[in-house]
């Protein structure tokens, strides 16, 4: 599924420059996969498709809802992804 979230990265997780020039901003994310270890044990995890940023913890998302796919490759391309 596609989403859209607004990314408020946690000091839990180090996240590349990319990632924190992104902190505060609505993003594109599509659904990944429930974290099998580590200090996110069993959280739902989002990515963003064709970045360097990896995965999400839904614990850095806010705001986050579904959106129709048009609206959410528009959202991605205007990120420059």
């Amino acid at each position: 599924m596609y989403f859209e979230a607004v990314f408020n990265p946690s000091e839990n997780l180090e996240y590349s420059t990319d990632a924190h020039s992104l902190a505060g901003k609505k993003i594109a994310v599509q659904a990944g996969w429930v974290i099998k270890e580590g200090q996110f044990k069993d959280q739902e995890c989002y990515y963003i498709p064709n970045s360097t940023i990896g995965l999400i913890p839904v614990c850095d998302l806010e705001e986050l809802k579904p959106l129709p796919f048009i609206k959410w490759r528009d959202l991605l391309s205007e990120l420059g992804f």
